[in-house]
């Protein structure tokens, strides 16, 4: 193992097992798969501004981190141990070798990445989780899901009523580009419209709010969000002072923040729509009228990132998405805020994993994502104003999707967006189906900000459905199924 090093550009690109305690200056240590099988490195090196450079296809096996060191175990056994880590900074992606550039992150930010939160009390935090260095970030590679095909029947469904549901679904007018039925981690009916097929991307709408009370109920488990009864003030704090500070994170995230959306065009067509969301006068005491609001949604991504300190789509990355093997794409105003209201591209299938991990209390393979009683909360109604939770539709809700006329209460709730995008869950029978409309990416397509005056948005296909009649039909597949075991790991092989 070669030590690669000059006086004016000091670098370790390959090394022994052996430590190095500094070459004077600044120095960037390059650590690349090349490090030869078992090999035990120690870099301890406290003068000038040093960077550990990560290149990509690295595959960490364990991490371990203190309050002033951390220790990287690769897929071939070489160990990497960093004393004053603290100290260092960390380029993933980056090869001065080549010139290469990537992604800078503090000790902190690293450290968070990697699963240890600030309230990680132990003195060394611990992980066996499988990541891989790549574009700049941490990606999870111990993900082994898999969906199997199976027949209804297989399942304990009766295919008769399978069939009855795809066919009010997929009926032409409805526009649907993608319909998948699943149980437990078997899919048993699958649609695509003619010129679509798996990997092809659809899109949420306002279903990506109900990912988003996903995100605030992860924040909420970790404990940089107290209480969903605390003042939004708390993480809001333009609105320290004002007549905002009298309403709680539950109530903007129960559309009851007793504020209403703006008159005219709307947010999706502002420059800026954290901004424009925040400037708001309360009109009615908050929590006593249920409106549905894009604008109190829109908020929510500030909340997050107030609250952890990190950017709102590399939280939901890495407490989320990565966890799930999802790739996606968040559209952003162009200011750079997440839409956490719409506009959450990725595959129906990825949008089924995401119901999957909802049916089965916020479990995914060997991983609790969000707790159980999250998701609970979230998804019961929040009183009888309407039938709504945080950011989730329960039971039977009226024909136009905004009302409260329950005809049935029925053991499902769901996610619904403009246009038809659907994401139904029965948790009892680890029953999902997901439903999307035909996208299409408008505009520049290399693009994920809405910028309608350059026509970069993303639209869709009217696939609005008679509700409470594909609501009965989806009851009628899950009626006779036996009540389901939620799977061990193994199951998923």
């Amino acid at each position: 193992m070669a030590l690669n090093y000059s006086n004016g550009n000091d670098i370790i690109v390959n090394s022994s097992t052996e430590t190095y305690r500094g070459l004077g200056g600044d120095d960037t240590y390059i650590i690349s798969k090349g490090l030869y099988k078992n090999s035990d490195i120690t870099i301890i090196d406290t003068n000038g501004k040093n960077t550990i450079q990560l290149i990509d296809d690295i595959n960490l096996t364990q991490t371990k981190i203190s309050n002033d060191a951390i220790q990287f175990v690769l897929s071939n056994n070489a160990i990497i141990t960093i004393n004053g880590a603290d100290k260092f900074q960390y380029e993933l992606s980056g090869n001065l070798t080549s010139g290469e550039k990537g992604k800078i992150y503090n000790f902190d930010k690293l450290s968070f990445l990697l699963g240890k939160d600030s309230n990680f009390n132990e003195d060394i935090f611990s992980t066996n989780v499988n990541f891989v260095i790549t574009q700049g970030g941490l990606e999870l590679r111990n993900i082994k899901f898999q969906w199997n095909i199976k027949d209804p029947e297989e399942v304990g469904i009766d295919p008769s009523e399978v069939e009855k549901l795809i066919e009010f679904i997929t009926e032409p007018s409805l526009n649907t580009q993608a319909a998948i039925l699943i149980q437990n981690n078997n899919i048993i009916s699958e649609y695509y419209a003619d010129g679509y097929n798996k990997d092809d991307l659809v899109t949420s709408w306002s279903v990506a709010k109900s990912f988003s009370s996903t995100i605030i109920g992860i924040a909420v488990d970790e404990g940089y969000i107290k209480s969903v009864n605390d003042s939004l003030a708390n993480y809001i704090p333009e609105w320290v002072g004002k007549p905002q500070e009298n309403i709680s994170l539950k109530y903007l995230l129960g559309m009851r923040s007793g504020m209403d959306d703006h008159l005219g065009i709307g947010v999706y067509f502002q420059y800026d729509m954290v901004s424009y969301s925040l400037d708001r006068e309360i009109s009615r005491e908050p929590g006593i009228v249920f409106s549905y609001s894009n604008e109190d949604s829109m908020l929510l991504g500030r909340i997050i990132e107030n609250a952890t300190g990190i950017d709102f789509q590399e939280y939901a990355d890495t407490r989320l998405f990565n966890k799930l093997g999802i790739k996606e794409t968040w559209w952003t105003d162009k200011e750079g805020n997440t839409l956490t209201y719409a506009g959450l591209d990725m595959t129906a299938r990825d949008f089924a994993k995401f119901g999957l991990m909802i049916a089965q209390e916020g479990r995914w393979l060997d991983q609790q994502i969000v707790s159980e009683s999250w998701i609970n909360e979230a998804t019961k109604e929040f009183d009888n104003l309407a039938s709504y939770g945080y950011q989730w539709w329960t039971s039977t809700i009226s024909e136009s999707g905004l009302g409260n006329v329950r005809k049935d209460d029925y053991p499902f709730f769901s996610a619904l967006g403009l246009d038809g995008q659907y994401i139904y869950i029965w948790p009892e029978k680890d029953l999902v189906l997901v439903r999307f409309t035909k996208y299409q990416h408008q505009g520049n397509t290399d693009s994920s900000i809405v910028d309608i005056v350059n026509g970069t948005y993303h639209g869709t296909e009217s696939g609005n459905m008679i509700i409470t009649e594909f609501e009965n039909l989806f009851y009628a597949v899950g009626d006779n199924l036996e009540d389901q075991i939620i799977p061990s790991y193994s199951d998923f092989g």
